[in-house]
Order: C-alpha cells, then structure tokens, then sequence
C-alpha cells in the first residue's frame, strides 16, 4: 500500500517505494482485497516476524479507518469517552507515606492521564497494547508506550520486532516478552487479548465491517469528484447545420446563457429560422438516479458499522427507519450498551495499569471511575403531557396561564420531560398560606 509508487517483493513481504520519506503514516492507498479478512500466516514468517495482512500493513489500513471513516470513527471515540470520561482513582487506604510519592513519581514517569487514553485507543483498534520496560533488581523502572501499529511478533511469540514504519522495514528492533524473574534490561511488556482462531495477531470484532467502513470514507470523495467533474445538464440542443460564423455562434451562446439561472425560470423563448428544417430540436436527458444508490449504501453503511462495534444507532444520534426514538430508547440502548461494551472495557483497562503498579512495586489498585453519558434524568414525555403541550400552545397568552396556575409542579414538569419532585403534586393555590400577624 502507498501513495504513490509501485510494489516490489522482498522476501514475501510487499514493500513500497514512494519516491518521498514518511514515517508510520496511516494514509495509504488501501489494497483491492477484502478488507474484512487480514491475511496471516505462521508459515510465511520472514525476517524473524509474522507478516500482518498480505502487505504487512493491516495495522497501519486500521488507523487509516479510523480517520477516513466519519462513523466507525465517532464510535471509537464515543467507546474511549464513555470507559474512561469519568476519570480515575487509586486505592490509597492502605499505602505508606513513601508509597504514596513513590505513586506519585510513577503517575508522573508515564503521563498517566494521557496513557490512559492512549491504551483504551489501543485495546479498542488493536486489542494489543505494548509497552517498553526497563527491569531493575525485579522492578519495573520505566515504561515507554509502543504503538500497536509498530509492532509485529514471531510464530513463537519468543521475539517482538519494532520498526517506525513497516512500509520500509528499515531499522527493526528486537525485544523479548516480560516474563516473571527475567533478569535486569530492556523488554516488551505485552498485553494481547484473545481472538477466536486467532494466536499470531489479535483481530478486533468491528473488521468485519471494514469494507462498509472504507465505503464511508470513498461515498465524500466520490460525491466530490461526481460534482468537480461531471456537467449534469437537463436538455440538449440540437441544430440541423453548423453555425454559419462567429456571429451566429455568439447569438446562439447569448440565447442559451439567458435561459439559465432562478431569474429566467418559466420565461419563454423564441427561435426564429428561414425554414422549419433549420430549428434547433430540444431533447430532454434523462435524470441520474446515482442519489437512490446513495442513500441506500450509507444507510446500509450505518447499520453495518453499528452492529460491528454493538452499538445501537440511536446513541450516536442516528435514527433508524421506522423508529423515532425517545428518551426512554436511548437510555435503555445505553444501558445495554454499557454492560456488553463499555463496563469489560473499562476491566482490561483497569488490569493493565494494575499490572503495571505490581511490576513496579506500588501497592495499591487503579479503579476506572463510573461514567455514564446517558443517565438516568432522561425522562420520556409520555403521551397526555404531549397532548397538554400542544393545548397550551394553542391558547391565547392569557388563558394558558390560567390553566397553567391550576395543574401541579411535577404536571408541569412532566410536559418539559422533568422529573418529578417531593411535594410537587399539590397546585399553588391548594397549599394553605401562613397567617400574617
């Protein structure tokens, strides 16, 4: 894959020459195959590594996706805010002064606030996450983040292999994995979630929908060029003979150009000739009826995407056909959006920074705080609240008040989709005054 350039075979790997340096760059020409399946094979390990995807590149076309998709990039982004928009805490009950700093120095070596974030991109686009580990006296010292992207592995997973860009395989970097009692120096802290019939590469669910995902991203591009391109006119003029000079072509442009534009919609025209063989004929063309094949494809698009990553449409604002939606489908779509998606998130998370505190002696747990962008103040405005509204807002100022000044608070409330309040189903005017002395 690649921008501009041409393929050649290096030791069954698929390089490309694009005639300029760039460095791990996502945006590259994505290969004609299918896109749902990432070739890999065991048995065509060249250069110590298993190839990922037929050019090596699959990582690097899932990053890509991810910026030229406008929907499978919004529910990444939505996954990542609604697992860790909450922030997060530590269990600091039972640490020591010098535990505490030692806490400290650790939240402030990795930049935790922006790691978090980084590995929940990871883990969602990836399921992988790396890092690089400095070992010293069985502690862990540093952590360096290595992006998923940058990384391939051998059939035995006994060496990891890190190069900036796969697209030239220049300089590759050998690391072997953490394990427990390995000596002092420099490895790859791995974490790699389960994939079925998968142990080389992990391969996230939302694949599947890859090609509907690159059809998002080529439907803009494709309208952008339809209308930089294409003339879209609505009849054609014929003449039986050549104009007879640059006069009468000049008079028959003059002619034509007054007939455009809103200005001259339903003006009549004229057109004079010395016999009726010589009169222009008007024939109308046919319309395109690409719009219909649009519509289809991006809503066939939506649903696609959606399903892939398990989310209802409703939650990015989308409505399906033949449904509204309401207040009260949105929060129960959120609701079991949160328990199938967002609520494991949020515990690979959680077990990867924990992991990270015991290999560097901290004694205390990271815990994802609870956050909900849909919560329970959500309140469906049932149908005799809608129907009241409607009343009211055919009354005259004057009348809607007095009907206002005899329904309840919470009534009230109820047609603004509010809801209720302790004490806010008695009317003003029944609430006995305190006497005046």
């Amino acid at each position: 894959m690649g921008l501009f350039g041409k393929f050649k075979k290096e030791e069954s790997v698929q390089i490309v020459d694009t005639g300029y340096q760039s460095f791990s760059t996502p945006f590259l020409k994505v290969p004609s195959s299918n896109l749902s399946l990432p070739f890999i094979d065991e048995r065509y390990q060249s250069r110590g590594y298993v190839p990922f995807g037929e050019d090596n590149l699959a990582p690097q076309l899932w990053n890509q996706m991810y910026y030229s998709s406008p929907l499978h990039g919004s529910i990444v982004d939505f996954k990542v805010n609604a697992a860790i928009g909450g922030g997060y805490e530590f269990n600091e009950s039972r640490m020591t002064p010098k535990q505490k700093v030692d806490l400290y120095a650790f939240g402030k070596k990795i930049s935790i606030k922006k790691t978090i974030k980084q590995i929940t991109f990871d883990i969602i686009l990836h399921q992988r996450v790396y890092f690089l580990t400095v070992i010293k006296g069985g502690v862990a010292t540093k952590y360096d983040r290595v992006s998923p992207d940058k990384v391939r592995v051998n059939k035995d997973k006994t060496i990891y292999s890190v190069n900036s860009d796969w697209q030239y395989v220049a300089k590759i970097d050998t690391y072997q994995p953490y394990k427990k009692g390995c000596a002092d120096g420099t490895y790859i802290l791995c974490f790699e979630f389960d994939s079925i019939g998968q142990d080389i590469y992990p391969i996230p669910s939302y694949t599947s929908a890859l090609n509907f995902a690159f059809l998002s991203g080529e439907l803009s591009y494709l309208q952008k060029a339809n209308i930089q391109n294409s003339i879209f006119p609505s009849f054609a003029m014929m003449f039986p003979k050549r104009p007879q000079g640059n006069e009468e072509m000049e008079l028959i442009k003059q002619t034509v150009n007054k007939l455009k534009g809103a200005e001259n919609a339903g003006k009549a025209v004229a057109f004079f000739a010395n016999n009726k063989e010589q009169l222009p004929e008007l024939v109308n063309i046919p319309t395109n009826d690409n719009d219909t094949l649009f519509t289809q494809t991006s809503e066939l698009i939506t649903e696609q995407l959606c399903f892939a990553h398990t989310i209802d449409p409703i939650l990015l604002g989308v409505r399906t056909t033949g449904s509204l939606g309401n207040g009260s489908d949105i929060k129960q779509a959120y609701i079991i959006f949160e328990k199938n998606v967002i609520m494991p998130l949020r515990d690979q998370v959680e077990d990867i920074f924990n992991v990270m505190l015991d290999l560097s002696a901290i004694d205390t747990k990271l815990s994802v705080m609870n956050y909900q962008i849909i919560n329970e103040t959500i309140v469906e405005v049932d149908s005799e609240g809608s129907a009241v509204t409607d009343a009211l807002n055919s009354m005259s100022p004057l009348v809607a008040t007095k009907v206002l000044e005899s329904m309840t608070p919470n009534e009230i409330r109820a047609m603004a989709g509010l809801a209720p309040v302790d004490g806010g189903d008695i009317i003003k005017s029944q609430i006995p005054e305190t006497p005046q002395f």
